[in-house]
């Protein structure tokens, strides 16, 4: 998929690989869609904070060659067939400490349990593992993953964090406080400051739309 972004990944978990979940997990399309639809966006937040230090990027550089070479043309058959095992240790990896409090955050927020919320989660980690890394495989040493990750993100100002990748720990806070920015995502991982959701009409409605439509 060399025109890869948020809305081609939602489109592709949409259809055969919301059934593959749902079948998987013994939960509702909608139900795994409410899901998705956040969990896609927290993922590559927590990729793209990971990345943010030199150790973490090798890291991930690393993950992302280790599932390049996986068959991604059919998400269905993918999902179908995901090790369920090693999504969750991705979502370990790429959560941290932060993955206990984003769970009950989507759990509650899309009426999923949180061991089926972690479930789907676990279940697409390895297909995001694997759609980057074929882009990684494709550009070379022409790609950028902090380029790719804030492209996938709609931050255009993520091209001067690349050249000066500011360390984890300045924020003081964990991955919960970068979700801040994710537009509609932040009145549901912000707090109860953000009880209004001034752009809920964002990122998480669209991508809802992609599997309501």
């Amino acid at each position: 998929m060399s025109d890869l972004n948020l809305n081609s990944i939602m489109s592709l978990l949409s259809g055969d690989g919301t059934s593959a979940i749902s079948k998987r997990t013994k939960v509702s399309k909608s139900d795994v869609a409410n899901v998705l639809s956040a969990g896609v966006p927290i993922l590559l937040t927590g990729m793209q904070r990971n990345a943010g230090t030199q150790s973490g990027e090798a890291s991930l550089r690393g993950a992302l060659k280790d599932h390049a070479a996986a068959d991604v043309s059919d998400p269905g058959a993918f999902l179908k067939n995901a090790d369920l095992k090693d999504g969750k240790k991705i979502l370990g990896h790429v959560l941290g400490s932060d993955q206990k409090a984003i769970v009950k955050r989507v759990s509650d927020a899309s009426g999923v349990t949180k061991a089926k919320t972690t479930s789907i989660l676990a279940l697409i980690a390895p297909l995001l593992l694997s759609l980057l890394g074929g882009q990684q495989s494709q550009q070379g040493s022409g790609f950028s993953l902090l380029g790719m990750l804030g492209g996938l993100l709609g931050g255009g100002q993520q091209e001067q964090e690349e050249q000066e990748p500011e360390p984890q720990t300045q924020s003081g806070g964990g991955l919960l406080d970068s979700l801040g920015g994710l537009g509609g995502l932040a009145g549901l991982f912000g707090g109860s400051q953000q009880e209004e959701k001034p752009q809920s009409g964002g990122l998480f409605s669209s991508f809802l739309n992609l599997f309501r439509g």
